[in-house]
């Protein structure tokens, strides 16, 4: 694992920029399928992207902020890593909404196309965090344990002397099962925010079970992560059994 590939590209910037352009190859192939101009995809990107790198830099610079007290400029330097999921899907969802609502799009049709390319981007971006040395796990003495370098965030951390839960790695696996599954629900007959809802379920169920094996100095990041993923599935099933008693 490096902090860098070939020496100089921000292994983390170079997964999340890939995570970007795959789920945007993804999102418009499929629109194409529901008759939604390749434009509005394209524009629609724009806010998401803006959306999920404010909101998740944002975030994480709130929770992380001894890393920044004394370094304010380096906020900015998102290529070294430093985001936190909640934050860019809250993000990403307010600028999106604001873009779908202005444009008088349907919000629950375009959830479920972008779902199962959150999931894939999810894929990436939790590589870049394993080659970043953040978001990691508690220790561990299962043998697919990792112990990571003094450099990284993980290896400096209190615990980084010990072979950790690659959580990053659990999460990114996570994220491209639960790719293959909306992608394939997504092609047969649903109601509108169904893939969506079915996203909201699994990811916030997944977030809430990993995050007792993932690492908080701050006990209180712990209870709001927890509380966030919880109200994701609850939002997801909301959605759902709406959608059950709408008639046929």
């Amino acid at each position: 694992m490096s902090e860098y590939i070939f020496g100089f590209i921000p292994s983390y910037g170079l997964m999340l920029a890939l995570s970007f352009l795959v789920a945007l190859w993804l999102v418009r192939r499929t629109a194409k399928k529901f008759n939604i101009p390749p434009f509005i995809i394209d524009d629609l990107a724009f806010y998401l992207m803006l959306g999920v790198i404010v909101g998740g830099r944002v975030l994480y610079a709130v929770f992380h902020w001894a890393q920044y007290e004394n370094d304010i400029l380096g906020i900015f330097r998102i290529w070294e890593g430093g985001m936190m999921f909640f934050g860019g899907f809250i993000g990403g969802f307010v600028c999106g909404v604001f873009y779908l609502k202005k444009k008088n799009i349907s919000i629950l049709q375009i959830a479920d196309l972008i779902a199962p390319a959150i999931a894939l981007g999810q894929f990436f971006t939790r590589i870049g965090c394993f080659l970043n040395g953040c978001c990691f796990g508690i220790p561990s003495t299962l043998p697919w344990a990792i112990t990571f370098p003094k450099e990284c965030v993980a290896g400096s951390s209190p615990i980084g002397d010990q072979a950790l839960h690659p959580t990053q790695i659990y999460s990114s696996l996570f994220g491209l099962a639960l790719f293959f599954f909306l992608h394939k629900r997504l092609g047969v007959p649903h109601r509108r925010g169904d893939i969506f809802a079915l996203y909201l379920i699994f990811s916030g169920g997944f977030r809430f079970g990993i995050d007792f094996i993932r690492f908080y100095e701050n006990r209180a990041n712990f209870i709001i992560n927890q509380i966030v993923a919880l109200g994701l599935v609850v939002v997801g099933v909301v959605i759902l059994i709406k959608n059950l008693k709408k008639k046929d």
